[in-house]
């Protein structure tokens, strides 16, 4: 990771550690830890919202946050479209750390969605991509029920609800054909 991040001439700022509540996936030892590298890009100074505490933000660079496994009504619905859910409060308390409201945060492996929901829980604007369409499509799913309102494909105009119906027409012609 910070090989990568070098390589993209970004500065490590710091490496955080996410204690989770129990053991995720593994072989010899399950994690109950992740290691989450802070980075930052271009050459401005960085934003520090933490400052030692001035602004009523202590924090440390070991996060306790429960995992999926400990919380949320939705819980079993996200396990089960996604492996690695992260808790929404760990990504907006890093989010606020770093970022003031109205930055765009960029999120190269957009999954469940979950830096989406953190920026807009937190004033951001996050712009986001996966290699897996199904993962944007739970991602943006998850947006519009915590934004109350729909999403659009910028380049159709269609809502995200009507490209999604249409690209389960042929299926249904075809099963309907039969």
């Amino acid at each position: 990771m910070t090989a990568a991040g070098r390589l993209l001439g970004m500065h490590l700022l710091n490496i955080c550690v996410w204690t989770k509540n129990n053991g995720g996936m593994g072989s010899l030892y399950r994690s109950r830890h992740e290691m989450i590298c802070v980075f930052k890009a271009g050459s401005e100074q960085h934003i520090n919202n933490v400052e030692l505490g001035r602004f009523g933000r202590n924090r440390t660079n070991v996060w306790s946050h429960p995992g999926m496994s400990a919380f949320g009504a939705d819980r079993g619905e996200l396990l089960a479209s996604h492996p690695t859910v992260k808790p929404v409060a760990l990504v907006a308390d890093a989010i606020r750390d770093v970022t003031k409201r109205g930055d765009c945060i960029l999120d190269t492996f957009l999954g469940s969605g979950t830096k989406l929901i953190a920026a807009e829980e937190t004033g951001r604007r996050c712009v986001g991509l996966d290699l897996d369409p199904g993962y944007i499509d739970l991602a943006v799913r998850r947006w519009q029920k915590l934004a109350g309102c729909d999403a659009y494909h910028e380049a159709s105009g269609l809502s995200f609800d009507d490209l999604a119906a249409q690209r389960q027409e042929p299926t249904r012609k075809l099963t309907h054909g039969r």
